[in-house]
């Protein structure tokens, strides 16, 4: 089915709504066996791909990210949808009552001066990261060296939580949970001659006090390496491979020998609003697009 308009339930620091025009066009005209997305995120790019290409993908599709809470959460919606929005509600309520630093306490087990508090778990610990993520400063989530969500409260009037619809859909349009996988972005088995995968990694900061350092947590320019290598690999074993990444003389200089996209897109992460707007960012295409004509 096309123009679901599935929406991504967060917000997420590199999302690719602002960029699916410039990526669509270097997936729409395959037919891949499967799609998998090692660094899923707020999933805009898989949502444009069930779009796209047709909802069958949903059946087959891989997607993964590192961050255990978020991977949770995703298995929860698909498998529980009635439940988060019913937690939702209920945690609503207790953040008009008792504020974000309330929410964020129990999401950590800590509050703000170190006593510990207790701490959410299964449904309840999925919705708050819903409720946490709409509250947050810019929809951030980062967490210091203890493991602790630290991202301050946003500026918002009347933040809106939930939209009911668009859950179920996004329900409805996940892979099976079997299919929603917490592993390193080079330890997902089954990637095959013919698949599309699709990398958006944290990206690699283009000075040192780029707003993307303090975002990519211990992604380093070891970890750029290791994912490029895994990324050459993939493309030499016939698989159809796409990478976003900052557009940093050294993301130019590892993949030098693909074809790199220049696309532009705004970025809102910084709080300073002078130092906000649209920055270039990579695109790096696999040897797969040689074939086709644009």
């Amino acid at each position: 089915m096309k123009n679901k308009n599935i929406k991504p339930v967060l917000k997420w620091v590199g999302g690719k709504r602002e960029l699916i025009p410039d990526i669509r066009v270097y997936y729409e005209f395959l037919n891949p066996n499967k799609y998998v997305e090692p660094f899923f995120g707020g999933g805009s790019v898989y949502f444009d791909i069930l779009n796209v290409l047709g909802d069958s993908h949903k059946n087959t599709s891989i997607i993964n990210d590192v961050n255990v809470d978020l991977i949770q959460l995703y298995r929860d919606i698909k498998v529980s949808p009635n439940d988060i929005i019913n937690c939702c509600k209920e945690l609503e309520k207790e953040y008009h009552k008792y504020g974000y630093y309330h929410i964020r306490s129990h999401f950590n087990g800590v509050n703000r001066e170190g006593v510990v508090v207790d701490k959410y778990s299964g449904i309840i610990r999925s919705s708050s990261l819903i409720l946490l993520n709409r509250t947050c400063f810019n929809g951030l989530y980062r967490v210091n060296k203890k493991g602790l969500f630290n991202v301050p409260q946003g500026s918002y009037k009347n933040p809106k939580i939930l939209d009911e619809d668009n859950l179920f859909k996004v329900s409805d349009n996940l892979p099976p949970v079997e299919q929603i996988l917490n592993k390193q972005f080079d330890n997902i088995d089954d990637i095959n001659k013919g698949d599309l995968v699709y990398f958006d990694p944290p990206y690699h900061p283009l000075s040192t006090t780029s707003s993307f350092t303090s975002y990519s947590g211990n992604f380093g320019e070891e970890e750029q390496l290791r994912l490029m290598k895994y990324f050459t690999k993939l493309n030499n074993d016939g698989v159809y491979v796409l990478l976003s990444n900052s557009s940093s003389p050294f993301i130019k200089s590892i993949y030098n020998s693909f074809n790199i996209i220049e696309v532009y897109c705004r970025r809102n992460i910084n709080s300073k609003s002078s130092s906000r707007g649209k920055i270039p960012e990579y695109l790096i295409l696999g040897d797969y697009v040689k074939k086709h004509k644009f």
